[in-house]
């Protein structure tokens, strides 16, 4: 194939381009790749090239080259892309730095519908940098590719000015750092003017950095010439870490530098680890007749529901005799468990009674390592994938022996299929046996969802292979698992929240009575210290693994996400949340109608932007079917926000209303990504480095929960206000660091005390937006219920609400209690009075 290059130029001109330039770097990639440092799946083409060879990159392969670029002014690149096969959540990304690798700045990508095997030019022009570091890559599945062609950089050699001028880094990352543990950075700075440079000082602040070597006080630097600096992180204790290194200096235009500093202190979970974790003492006699050895074994599928206790570790389960570690694949899944489909709710038709895509679980490819006796997913989080309608996510299994599988070892994996672009969760079941070269067919079967408009039955088998393997990181995974079940709250069953207050009366009949049975997923009560939680109902029996049962956000991501970290950047930053949004999304300044002049972070996370079309009632916007099609399916980030802007005219003065719009969270959302990468970088996701990094580690919120919902492009835009999934230790976990522990995490206070005081209803200074439900408020991401507790007595109840029915309910006596329900059911009075009995509301 000798592809055309492509007359649409992908051009970003930063700067005007040089007339007179020297050629500092060229490849065409016909001597291979030696010139670049390559990762993952990468080689050379010979189908898809200019000339010769060009670079060949797949699934998350990357080549990366350090250029010297000191010395040197409007640094020009020059290169070719080419693409093929992508799907709509795959690209080509070329990329560069000026930090030696610590961000990285766009220059162009390919997407879907540019993938047709052609070479797109691109061009950027860079002003002046010390140092210059290339990045091309894949961001693909399997059967989809990247090229690369004739890349060039070429400058034009400082005639130098008149004056001093300093260059250095804007910022330094240090990245992960045990606490109480050392690590060290060079920071080069160099004089690209004509005059001498003098560093009249080198200072550093954060109590965590120390400057530990120094070659750049008092020191005069002639031109293109440099000195050294070296700064030493050592964190103290766990999240993010932020500091600056000051240059004082006789530049005019620059006197006083700045680098900022950045860090994660991580906790060392390597002392507690245990090898052979949690082993079994079991004989092995397992009296078995669902998805026995011989049927996993057959050349014919599972063709029944299997009872969910089939999947269960047995009480005679005996110690493994084989470590699963590689790759686990399906093959053609696509293609099993046809007619193998039972509806149960339908609301949008989706699937009718042939066959659909949506009938069939996605493919597989997936690696694992094993722990004593659990398998841990490596790949955890929302699995991105080629099928159209489902992807994965992936929990820890349990693995063991039974004696009658002929020597051969079990394995049981809770999985859930999430719908792309959404946050309906369906949750499944897979069962195999393996030994050290070899497994049998992968039985599956999904009998339970947390989904209002689209519930079913699936179930099957398929064949699949083992590719044993050293996965990387292994020792890491399984110190992590293992140091979550250690940070897991103490969980009991519900019924022992009678037996462990045996005095006071207490009726369970009262607790989780507003849901219908048949609909309700998980449910739970959180009292001094303890986890009571009731057994998870599926419609094939109790889930064995409900501490591992995923479960969607929807709108309690709007408290759990968008207003927590907004909250955390108040505290980081005083005066966040009262910027005016227009400073912070350009976008909100450009809006033609002017609707966004004077709203701050603070009214859209109220949803009171003074915004709005309808105000009958406070949902009347939300349930319109132009927001289904302007923001909900739509995939991209620029879209979705494109519509938040223009959608809702201004008709009242803003923070006076209150009008539901998921909207105003993903515009809050916005804000708080850009605003986060103002301060600590180009490459800082708010999502990432502020609320896991900072609230959800040192909380110990599951790994497959740090994970969000963004936007199918490359700006890959967290939604802010739904798309998280969560387990049941999860949902326990944030509702206490939001009400009882007052935002606080082992004693550090991380979100700012004021505005968590409105958000709970604490502040009478600031009172809460009524809205058109009744007894109900909102402030802050926060729902607020009035409620007649006892005689006399009216309490201000602040909880989180999602979609479908999900609740998560902090009440004032220190009790917790959550359900995640799909009907439609939002009544927990009864609930909250009855729990009244542990603990009084009112003295």
């Amino acid at each position: 194939m000798k592809p055309s290059l492509c007359l649409s130029l992908v051009s970003v001109v930063l700067y005007s381009v040089p007339t007179v330039a020297d050629e500092l770097f060229y490849d065409d990639f016909n001597s291979g790749l030696s010139n670049w440092i390559a990762y993952g799946n990468t080689s050379t083409s010979d189908t898809v090239v200019i000339d010769g060879l060009s670079a060949y990159l797949k699934e998350t392969g990357s080549i990366e080259r350090v250029i010297n670029v000191s010395g040197y002014s409007d640094i020009n690149v020059d290169y070719l892309l080419a693409a093929r096969l992508l799907e709509s959540a795959d690209y080509c990304i070329a990329e560069y730095s000026t930090d030696d690798g610590n961000s990285y700045t766009q220059m162009s990508a390919l997407t879907n519908g540019q993938d047709g095997g052609d070479f797109y030019p691109s061009s950027i022009t860079i002003l002046s940098s010390n140092s210059l570091t290339l990045r091309f890559r894949a961001q693909t599945g399997g059967a989809d590719h990247c090229y690369v062609e004739n890349v060039s950089v070429t400058g034009t050699a400082n005639s130098g000015g008149e004056n001093p001028s300093i260059v250095v880094t804007e910022q330094a990352n240090f990245g992960n750092q045990l606490i109480d543990s050392q690590t060290q950075k060079r920071i080069s700075v160099a004089n690209s003017g004509m005059q001498s440079l003098t560093i009249n000082s080198a200072q550093v602040s954060g109590a965590d950095y120390v400057l530990v070597n120094n070659s750049c006080d008092g020191v005069t630097l002639n031109n293109s010439t440099s000195c050294d600096v070296t700064v030493q992180f050592e964190p103290t204790t766990s999240g993010l870490k932020t500091g600056a290194l000051s240059l004082d200096s006789n530049d005019p235009q620059n006197p006083t530098a700045q680098v900022t500093l950045s860090g994660y202190g991580v906790e060392d979970n390597s002392g507690e680890y245990t090898e052979n974790y949690q082993p079994l003492t079991g004989s092995g006699s397992v009296s078995r007749n669902q998805l026995t050895y011989s049927e996993l074994n057959s050349s014919d599928a599972v063709s029944y529901l299997a009872t969910t206790q089939a999947f269960a570790l047995p009480s005679e389960a005996a110690q493994p005799e084989h470590n699963f570690e590689g790759t686990l694949t399906l093959i053609a899944p696509e293609s099993a468990g046809i007619g193998q489909f039972t509806e149960h709710r339908d609301t949008f038709r989706y699937t009718g009674n042939g066959d659909d895509p949506r009938k069939h679980i996605p493919d597989f490819s997936f690696s694992f390592v094993q722990s004593g006796t659990h398998l841990i997913p490596v790949e955890r989080g929302i699995n991105l994938g080629s099928h159209p309608y489902w992807e994965y996510i992936l929990e820890p299994g349990r693995v063991w022996k039974e004696n009658s599988d002929n020597g051969s070892s079990r394995a049981a994996i809770p999985f859930s299929l999430i719908q792309k672009n959404s946050n309906c969760v369906h949750n499944g079941l897979m069962m195999f046996i393996f030994d050290n070269q070899s497994v049998s067919q992968v039985a599956y079967q999904i009998a339970s969802e947390t989904c209002l408009y689209y519930q079913f039955d699936m179930w099957g088998s398929v064949a699949a292979t083992y590719t044993p393997h050293t996965v990387a990181d292994s020792l890491a995974l399984k110190q992590a698992h293992q140091a979550y079940e250690r940070s897991k709250i103490e969980t009991r069953a519900l019924s022992e929240l009678v037996s462990d207050y045996p005095s006071i009366g207490l009726n369970l009949a009262n607790i989780g009575s507003g849901v219908t049975p048949e609909h309700m997923t998980a449910y739970g009560v959180f009292f001094n210290g303890v986890h009571y939680r009731a057994e998870c109902s599926t419609r094939q029996g109790v889930h064995p693994y409900c501490d591992r049962l995923r479960m969607p956000s929807y709108s309690t991501a709007k408290t759990a996400f968008a207003g927590t970290v907004s909250m955390r950047l108040e505290a980081m930053y005083p005066g966040y949340m009262n910027t005016d949004l227009t400073s912070l999304v350009p976008e909100t300044a450009n809006d033609p109608e002017g609707d966004w002049q004077d709203v701050t972070p603070n009214h859209a996370l109220d949803m009171a932007t003074g915004n709005y079309r309808l105000s009958s009632s406070s949902m009347s916007d939300e349930g319109s079917t132009a927001n289904d099609t302007g923001f909900f399916l739509v995939l991209g980030h620029q879209d979705k926000l494109d519509y938040s802007i223009s959608r809702y005219p201004r008709k009242s003065a803003p923070g006076s209303l209150f009008i539901y719009h998921t909207t105003d969270t993903y515009i809050a959302t916005v804000a708080a990504q850009n605003f986060t990468k103002s301060q600590l970088g180009s490459s800082f996701d708010v999502f990432n480095d502020v609320l896991v990094a900072d609230i959800w580690s040192p909380l110990g919120i599951d790994e497959g929960s740090k994970d969000t919902r963004r936007t199918y492009d490359s700006e890959g835009m967290p939604f802010g206000g739904f798309g998280l999934t969560f387990l049941s230790d999860d949902i326990v976990k944030l509702s206490k660091f939001t009400s009882i522990d007052r935002g606080a995490v082992n004693g550090q206070q991380l979100l700012d005390p004021a505005e968590l005081a409105i958000a709970l209803f604490e502040d009478p200074t600031s009172p809460p937006l009524p809205t058109t439900i009744t007894n109900k408020y909102y402030a802050n991401s926060m729902w607020g219920k009035s409620v007649m507790v006892d005689s006399g007595c009216e309490v201000m109840i602040p909880f989180m609400s999602g979609y479908g029915g999900i609740q998560f309910v902090m009440l004032p006596n220190g009790v917790i209690y959550y359900y995640v329900s799909d009907n439609d059911e939002f009544n927990w009075d009864t609930s909250a009075i009855e729990l009244g009995k542990l603990a009084p509301y009112c003295n």
